[in-house]
């Protein structure tokens, strides 16, 4: 039996979906009642013809950090799909990102480590690698610098990985895999899709650094071939392409018939921000959102190498022109 956690989530469902098309029994995680009605919706419009997909799914209902009842989906399990994540940059964030990515994922290993789980693939970010700035490329070769600003998020993520490696040392089994900005579509209130839905609504600006990219089924694919592979206890970049959020943003305005952002979110743009961020946060008008990580992460002009994955698997990753002219034609076709 299959374990995924955050099933109601962009990657969890659609690793669902192949679960159950592939006839994997599987069990999901889920919190939020709305959130499930959501995966039965994306279910039904993608096999209207095949109802019983989702109904196929065992689902339990609980909290990465409410131990007891998290301990009740384990019966029976071999295999976990971790995709469960809270995704914030913002600084008020920071107790939840730590509560939810760091302590549940411990939670989710001791468990692993008590029911003998076979295998367990997490998906991190590459926001976990946390290298040096001086470095151009990064690959698995390089690891994280502690010297280094980072943002919630990626502490979160990091630390994260350090519980699943914990893992990896008391018998458990572990893959980890470190997408990029994995763009999908249907799921446009979160994620990737949020930023669909940003352009298409109008952007004004744009960062100036890159951004690493990879298709959400390529993310979903490798996870099932890492867990069905002898490969354990390694990590994988998944980016198919680096290229400057500006361009990522025109062809994404491209593809939705909209205009793309012309004013650029300079650096000395974003520390003005930054500090009228702190400014309107010390004066008790609203939460601190803005950090000095998160400004440098958006300038950064660092690119990640993904080949590892192509070397070790038989997998080529989807050409993103491809990926966006999908995803934009959903997005049409949904609103």
């Amino acid at each position: 039996m299959i374990l995924v956690t955050g099933g109601t989530g962009m990657v969890g469902a659609h690793l669902l979906l192949a679960c159950v098309k592939n006839n994997f029994p599987v069990r999901a995680l889920y919190r939020s009642a709305s959130r499930l009605q959501e995966v039965a919706d994306f279910f039904s419009h993608n096999f209207p013809d095949q109802p019983t997909y989702f109904e196929q799914i065992q689902w339990h209902q609980t909290d990465l950090n409410d131990i007891v009842n998290l301990e009740k989906a384990f019966d029976n399990i071999d295999q976990i799909y971790h995709c469960a994540a809270k995704v914030s940059f913002a600084s008020y964030h920071s107790e939840k990102l730590i509560k939810t990515n760091r302590e549940g994922t411990a939670n989710l290993v001791n468990l692993a480590v008590k029911y003998k789980v076979k295998k367990m693939a997490y998906v991190s970010s590459i926001a976990a690698l946390g290298v040096e700035p001086t470095v151009k490329k990064v690959n698995e070769d390089f690891s994280w610098n502690p010297s280094l600003l980072h943002t919630p998020y990626a502490y979160s993520k990091y630390g994260a990985e350090l519980e699943v490696w914990r893992g990896s040392q008391e018998g458990l089994e572990v893959v980890i895999v470190n997408p990029g900005i994995i763009l999908g579509g249907y799921f446009w209130n979160r994620s990737s899709g949020t930023l669909i839905k940003r352009v298409a609504k109008g952007m004004n600006f744009y960062p100036l650094g890159n951004a690493g990219v990879v298709a959400l089924e390529d993310v979903v694919h490798c996870l099932i071939k890492l867990m069905n592979s002898p490969i354990k206890n390694e990590r994988f970049i998944l980016v198919s392409k680096n290229i400057p959020y500006q361009n990522l943003i025109q062809k994404i305005a491209l593809q939705l018939g909209v205009s793309s952002p012309k004013i650029p979110l300079t650096k000395s743009l974003l520390y003005t921000l930054f500090i009228l961020d702190k400014v309107a946060y010390a004066l008790g008008l609203k939460k601190s959102f803005l950090n000095q990580a998160t400004v440098e992460s958006l300038c950064s002009k660092q690119t990640y190498d993904g080949s590892k994955i192509e070397e070790k698997l038989d997998f080529k990753y989807k050409p993103i022109d491809a990926v966006l002219a999908a995803i934009g034609k959903a997005y049409k076709a949904s609103h």
